[in-house]
């Protein structure tokens, strides 16, 4: 399902800084920054960014029995705003410039999401 998840949510905005899928670990699995973007945070304190970020989508799965599916999380800051979405024991983690419409990256997101899911059901029947 991530093969090319990050390049196509990468292209969906230009305002997008950075793509990636997190593991359970914290680790970044796959993409990355956009051509030309500086990282906001040195590698230890992004790298603590990412495992605060799964830790906060796990914790948030908790309540999925009495809230419904946990299906994003939405954070603004003064400088980025970070987007980030479960997929199963991974997270796909998105950053955007605070100018970035951000709800309308969401949708899409979500629709990419959903597209990439319903296409890997129908590879497996074909398995």
């Amino acid at each position: 399902m991530q093969g090319n998840l990050c390049d196509r949510v990468m292209k969906l905005d230009r305002n997008i800084r950075f793509v990636g899928i997190v593991n359970n670990k914290g680790e970044v699995i796959e993409g990355g920054f956009r051509q030309g973007v500086q990282p906001l945070l040195n590698g230890s304190l992004e790298q603590q960014m990412y495992v605060q970020s799964l830790a906060n989508v796990l914790a948030l799965r908790e309540f999925s029995d009495r809230l419904g599916m946990f299906r994003y999380s939405l954070t603004e800051h003064d400088n980025v705003t970070l987007i980030t979405f479960p997929l199963e024991e991974r997270i796909l983690c998105v950053s955007a410039s605070p100018r970035a419409n951000a709800l309308k990256i969401r949708d899409r997101v979500l629709a990419i999401i959903k597209e990439s899911k319903a296409a890997a059901k129908k590879k497996q029947k074909k398995v």
